[in-house]
């Protein structure tokens, strides 16, 4: 069934008035016919069964037929921060880190970021909003996750610890402390921090400050990973080891 995610002033009591994008996307694209139905979502882990009823050429509206919990959503927060890179890596890790779970995505730059002006992301944050709100859709989520405003690297690390219990930063010269390790003794933490550097990795002195603040550098094991395949691997290895993805 198609699932669209709807701001809640399209609902009003039993009714729903599809925007016109969405409008359009079903009668043009999915070709979808009246008495179909979908779900909606209203970003509030909520969702409702509609019937479809075309009015128009253009306008569709529908009929709410029950309401429904959604379960899907993972009862941890994982904040993805992500060092800012070229368009088609970082739009592959926001759709692949909303498909495992990720509820907050936050862009930064770093020494050793091939992007370096923050003002890209905010040119862009339309395009990731879709990117992120797609994918959500595709892999039956209860709550689109957020897009941040870009920060730079001292930023990031300063809020990534003043909002989360737990805040890793894996780092490929680290080799005694084990993401498996740091979350083992995590298991009842509810907020947690995952900082992924750029392509060149993250600078001694970047990793000695994150960690004088309070987070933790971490291996994700003896290989070197791309900082996409990085970013992707380890929110899904923190997702399982505490149990949001049985």
């Amino acid at each position: 069934m198609n699932r669209f995610f709807l701001s809640p002033s399209a609902i009003h009591g039993q009714e729903i008035q599809f925007p016109v994008d969405i409008a359009h996307q079903i009668r043009r694209v999915l070709r979808l016919r009246e008495e179909d139905c979908v779900l909606v979502l209203d970003n509030t882990g909520m969702a409702y069964k509609v019937s479809l009823q075309f009015l128009g050429d253009r306008d569709v509206q529908g009929k709410i037929l029950n309401k429904i919990p959604m379960d899907s959503e993972p009862t941890i927060q994982l904040s993805l921060y992500i060092g800012l890179t070229q368009r088609e890596k970082f739009e592959w890790i926001l759709q692949k880190g909303t498909e495992v779970g990720v509820s907050r995505f936050v862009p930064f730059t770093s020494e050793r970021s091939l992007i370096q002006k923050n003002e890209i992301a905010e040119k862009k944050g339309q395009r990731w909003q879709k990117i992120i709100q797609e994918a959500a859709e595709q892999s039956h989520r209860g709550r689109i996750p957020m897009l941040e405003t870009a920060l730079s690297f001292n930023a990031a690390v300063e809020q990534a610890v003043a909002d989360h219990e737990t805040c890793l930063i894996p780092w490929e010269e680290e080799q005694a402390l084990s993401l498996r390790s740091v979350l083992t003794q995590a298991n009842s933490v509810t907020r947690i921090a995952l900082m992924i550097g750029p392509e060149g990795g993250f600078s001694p002195a970047e990793v000695q400050l994150a960690k004088e603040c309070g987070m933790f550098p971490v291996t994700l094991g003896k290989r070197i990973l791309r900082m996409e395949t990085a970013a992707v691997a380890a929110a899904a290895m923190i997702m399982y080891h505490l149990g949001q993805m049985e």
